[in-house]
């Protein structure tokens, strides 16, 4: 059976320990309810399919007729919060605690690693400073805000593990082609703290740094769901162009910049009422 450590969402672990006993043995959806005490016999199916879900007696019952260890069922139990949990400070906080059972269990969650890269700003500013610069203590000094040396190299470090960074038999380091991929569940955690992260450092740039070395601007506007949807297109086109005029100039890098681009509501739908709809300006 699959290691449900390995898991970032309990549907999935369920699918893929179905499948696992289906292949060895006459296992069926039936079978599965039956062990697990369900009188439905297709209620886990529906449940693997994302069209119900897990009561916490539920996930009690799965864990036994899966046979997990205690371990593997405090683990289960935490995966099943975290996959129906929508508030990401307490989805961080499952998130620790599965991997704390993890490490006990000497076992990682696959796509944990994706989360440290993204939890600390830095990890993606090194990555484009460490091809350029000559050592760890350099790169510490450049960073805005600055970030102690063993703090950079445990980025490097974490940067060599994923791939992201490569060294050659001279110790100096290149980036790679690779990119980071990972299911939605930790994808849309990591990139919210990822987000927050970066736009903390722009609210402290306008203070910390001069004019002449920043572009903070806004618009306030009125738009349609057309419009909106014309806008995030437009926004797609400009960061591909950024993208383009970057790799351009990739011989001529000074400093590594941030640009970030935030289009969101500021009230609910209005809805116009037949007067307003006939006023002329």
């Amino acid at each position: 059976m699959p290691s449900v450590f390995a898991y970032s969402d309990y549907r999935s672990f369920m699918r893929d320990a179905f499948a696992e006993k289906k292949a060895s043995s006459r296992f069926s959806w039936r079978e599965f309810a039956k062990r697990a005490g369900y009188a439905s016999p297709v209620f886990l199916k529906l449940v693997a399919e994302e069209k119900s879900s897990l009561s916490p007696e539920g996930i009690e019952r799965v864990g036994l007729a899966l046979g997990l260890t205690d371990r593997e069922q405090e683990f289960f139990r935490l995966l099943v919060l975290f996959t129906h949990e929508k508030d990401n400070k307490k989805k961080q906080k499952l998130f620790n605690e599965m991997r704390h059972i993890a490490a006990l269990c000497k076992s990682h969650i696959l796509e944990a690693n994706l989360y440290d890269y993204y939890k600390e700003w830095y990890h993606s500013v090194i990555r484009e400073l460490a091809p350029n610069v000559s050592s760890e203590m350099e790169i510490s000094k450049l960073l805005t805000p600055k970030i102690p040396v063993p703090q950079v190299k445990a980025s490097i470090a974490l940067l060599l593990k994923l791939g992201l960074l490569e060294k050659d038999s001279k110790g100096k380091y290149h980036q790679t082609n690779k990119h980071i991929t990972t299911g939605d569940n930790i994808n849309s955690m990591a990139i919210r703290k990822h987000h927050e992260n970066m736009a903390a450092l722009a609210i402290e740039a306008l203070e910390s740094i001069s004019k002449d070395e920043r572009d903070i601007s806004g618009i306030t506007m009125g738009l349609s769901k057309e419009g909106f949807n014309a806008v995030k297109a437009e926004i797609a086109n400009f960061r591909r162009r950024i993208k383009e005029i970057a790799a351009q100039n990739e011989r001529e890098e000074e400093s590594v910049y941030r640009i970030n681009l935030q289009l969101f509501p500021l009230s609910k739908t209005a809805r116009k009422t037949k007067e307003a709809k006939n006023e002329k300006v």
